[in-house]
């Protein structure tokens, strides 16, 4: 009897430990924002529009429309050097919005108006189709290249890394533009 009862004691006091542990979900993300660190980027987690909503999250019950947002990681690639000659631009996948490429389109009522927006798209059509299907969003601003990924369950660190090779890419090809456009600006071209 005396055995029982030191056992359920010792469950007592252990049980909300187990809890403290991190679940294999927990360790899965761990480990794949450890190996964007290690490839050099940086992950956080911002807020964005969802691009196919339930009806109840577009409208409330009294009529008042919503915007409905979900949190979602970001993996930001540094750009090498300050993007000037070319726009900052966010593409959705599946977008409702203007359609820039096959399968992305930007924000409703955000497509920037600038000469060299096709320019920087086309420098990353290959980078737009190899991105997982779990990437819902791509931005470009003058210092990061940023996919906005869902993280979902069958990916890994392996996932990461191919994203981290995508994102460097688009990184040296929009560089490579940028020297392009700046040399074409100094002789005046543009």
């Amino acid at each position: 009897m005396t055995w029982v009862i030191i056992l359920v004691v010792l469950l007592a006091a252990f049980g909300p430990v187990m809890w403290l542990l991190p679940s294999k979900r927990d360790r899965r993300l761990t480990a794949m924002r450890q190996q964007a660190r290690q490839e050099g980027m940086t992950v956080e987690m911002r807020r964005l529009p969802k691009v196919d909503p339930l009806p109840e999250e577009r409208v409330t019950a009294g009529g008042r429309v919503l915007q409905p947002m979900q949190e979602i990681a970001v993996y930001q690639w540094p750009m090498p050097r300050r993007l000037k000659q070319l726009p900052t631009w966010r593409l959705l996948r599946q977008g409702q919005g203007i359609q820039a490429l096959p399968g992305w389109a930007f924000e409703i009522g955000k497509k920037p108006q600038h000469p060299q927006l096709e320019a920087s798209l086309g420098v990353l059509g290959s980078v737009l189709a190899g991105l997982p299907e779990d990437v819902l969003a791509l931005e470009c601003e003058d210092r990061l290249l940023s996919a906005y990924w869902m993280e979902s369950p069958g990916d890994g660190p392996a996932d990461v890394t191919e994203l981290a090779r995508l994102l460097a890419s688009g990184s040296r090809g929009l560089e490579d533009l940028e020297l392009e456009l700046e040399a074409k600006s100094e002789e005046g071209k543009i």
